[in-house]
């Protein structure tokens, strides 16, 4: 992933919260994705953090793991968000 991308929650998506993660659908496509406890928590901090790393970060900190395992788990949600169309990208400078 590149650190000068810029991830937003597409607007047509819904997020319902689950006892152990939540539910996404998307209103586009009527498809819905599911998500488990840290999938939801990563979905939850792209509301305050725009980039793969600064996601990452908060990650490590809160589960208290190394922000190059907490990368590879945030990059591998993104990239699979990015291909469903669950989320937009733009560029850092956009």
């Amino acid at each position: 992933m590149d650190n000068q991308k810029i991830y937003l929650k597409n607007p047509s998506v819904v997020c319902t919260e689950l006892e152990d993660g939540a539910v996404l659908l998307n209103l586009d496509t009527k498809y819905y994705y599911s998500l488990n406890e840290t999938g939801l928590r990563i979905w939850q901090i792209m509301d305050e953090c725009r980039s793969s790393l600064e996601v990452a970060e908060r990650l490590a900190n809160e589960y208290e793991v190394s922000v190059e395992r907490a990368r590879e788990s945030v990059e591998r949600l993104i990239g699979e968000l990015e291909k469903e169309g669950l989320i937009i990208t733009k560029k850092g400078g956009d």
